[in-house]
């Protein structure tokens, strides 16, 4: 069995028992600062991770740094130690937010620009990406200097790019090609 459908299993129970309890935007939130401190700290992951600390020092670990600012989250931690998976902690976090936005039908689209883009220009993509997609549009900003110029705009597993660092690469390639 493979860790995304591991995860994915955890994360649906998550949801279901989180719904049954009536805390579902709580866990939500808690889950996302989880995953924000995980995704930042790659000592903390490596940490989770290690296989020669065991089980029991990383639950204790993650216990006392969860207990008083994302009390929640203490239930995963148990549901993983119980079947000794604590080292798919991250994985569960990121398919518990991907099954949450599924859940609440939110749409993310990440714009990714070479500059900081105006609230105008935000708002033509969350207009231009709901004529595609129903649902709620959550957009998340990136900034990338190496696109030159242009965007690439990514939801459901689509993209389109409209940088200019993709047209030159495409004419780098027909160059080498009629040479």
């Amino acid at each position: 069995m493979s860790y995304n459908t591991s995860s994915n299993r955890y994360a649906k129970a998550l949801i279901s028992y989180s719904i049954d309890k009536g805390k579902l935007d709580v866990l939500y939130e808690e889950v996302q600062v989880l995953y924000n401190i995980l995704e930042e700290s790659q000592d903390l992951r490596e940490f989770i991770l290690n296989p020669t600390i065991t089980k029991d020092y990383k639950k204790s670990l993650l216990d006392e740094i969860s207990k008083s600012s994302l009390p929640n989250t203490l239930m995963i931690f148990d549901l993983l130690y119980i079947n000794n998976r604590i080292d798919m902690l991250f994985n569960v976090c990121l398919a518990f937010i991907k099954q949450y936005y599924h859940h609440k039908n939110i749409v993310e689209v990440t714009i990714t620009t070479p500059v900081e883009i105006s609230e105008d220009v935000e708002n033509i993509v969350m207009k231009y990406v709901s004529t595609l997609k129903d649902g709620t549009i959550k957009l998340i900003k990136n900034k990338d200097k190496s696109l030159i110029a242009g965007f690439t705009l990514d939801f459901d597993n689509t993209r389109l790019d409209a940088s200019i660092k993709k047209r030159l690469n495409l004419m780098k390639k027909q160059l080498k090609t009629t040479n």
